[in-house]
């Protein structure tokens, strides 16, 4: 029996924003798969890359700065970045859906949001359904994500941040994509909100058989609701894995450790925030070697001269010079 492929295979992709005064490293050759119904978590600091490989993925890179040096992207088998401009047209909407962070800046607001889920099924629509159908899957589409379909007729002004959020994801959802990219979705919401917009979409991914990538720096939200992880760091996988690899394994990237040790611990009477030292290097001047190094308890001059050690345990990847044996995670924290 022939062996599955993939439903997304990201392979050593690299992308650069030029400017006159820079080039920004902002993702440095990641890689990593995505199978069908399976949703993995792109978690880290703000700066690591986690958007502009979302928008590489899309093709929706600034075409003036945004550069793609190399790599692949496979989906079905087919590399998105050879694509013409026309056929990505087809593919975004239709096969690969994405929710911008801020539901408040995503939508028009000069259209009705009726018009707005509407649009996207009127341009995809290659069946040649008529325009009674159509709004029939629009009524479809706002009673999935929770809203009363009479509504479709009112602005966006006239709904909350977490009503738009769910009327972004009915556009995103509209022609049943293979794929959704989920782009911090819960950031510009109220806590209470996000539960119920996370947990929505999570009841959608299951009915719809949806594969997801969900884009974070919440590893609540990763333990909620990801199948796998991949943990990034200023344009780099520093280590990748099962959520249970991630949340139970023995061992972790010193940057994972600071990640976990983030969270607030109101076990603690003392101090309850553990925040990681220092700050994201700059992506035009990266440093030589592991670039976590000027932040790590446990650099050393290796660490500062070349790749770090690559360490491979049953899909789970750590990039670690200390995992050239294999340790405790009491060693690494």
């Amino acid at each position: 029996m022939e062996e599955k492929k993939p439903l997304l295979e990201v392979e050593n992709l690299e992308v650069v924003y030029q400017t006159d005064e820079a080039t920004i490293r902002a993702v440095n050759g990641i890689s990593f798969s995505l199978n069908e119904r399976e949703t993995i978590g792109l978690v880290g600091e703000t700066g690591a890359g986690k958007t502009t490989t979302a928008l590489t993925l899309m093709r929706l890179l600034p075409e003036r700065t945004g550069r793609v040096l190399g790599g692949k992207v496979l989906f079905r088998g087919e590399n998105l970045l050879e694509k013409s401009a026309n056929d990505m047209r087809h593919v975004r909407g239709a096969e690969i859906s994405i929710i911008f962070q801020d539901p408040m800046t995503a939508l028009n607001p000069a259209l009705t949001v009726g018009d707005q889920v509407l649009e996207s099924l009127q341009i995809h629509n290659t069946t040649g359904k008529s325009k009674e159908e159509l709004n029939a899957r629009v009524d479809e589409l706002f009673n999935l994500v929770g809203i009363h379909a009479e509504r479709k007729k009112e602005y966006p002004h006239q709904f909350s941040g977490g009503m738009k959020q769910r009327i972004v994801i009915a556009i995103a959802l509209a022609c049943a994509p293979q794929l959704l990219i989920a782009d911090e979705p819960t950031t510009a919401l109220d806590v209470t909100i996000q539960a119920q917009v996370l947990k929505l979409m999570e009841n959608l991914k299951k009915e719809l058989g949806t594969s997801m990538i969900m884009i974070t720096h919440d590893l609540g939200v990763v333990a909620e609701i990801c199948d796998k992880v991949a943990v990034m760091y200023a344009g780099e996988i520093v280590e990748a894995g099962t959520v249970e690899d991630i949340f139970n394994g023995k061992v972790h990237h010193p940057y994972t450790v600071g990640l976990f040790n983030a969270i607030p611990n109101l076990d603690e009477k003392t101090e309850r925030l553990h925040p990681i030292d220092g700050l994201m290097p700059d992506p035009a001047n990266l440093p030589v070697g592991c670039k976590f190094g000027p932040r790590c308890p446990h650099c050393t001059e290796e660490c500062q001269q070349g790749m770090p050690y690559l360490y491979e345990n049953n899909g789970h990847r750590i990039l670690c010079n200390l995992l050239k044996k294999e340790v405790n995670n009491e060693e690494l924290g």
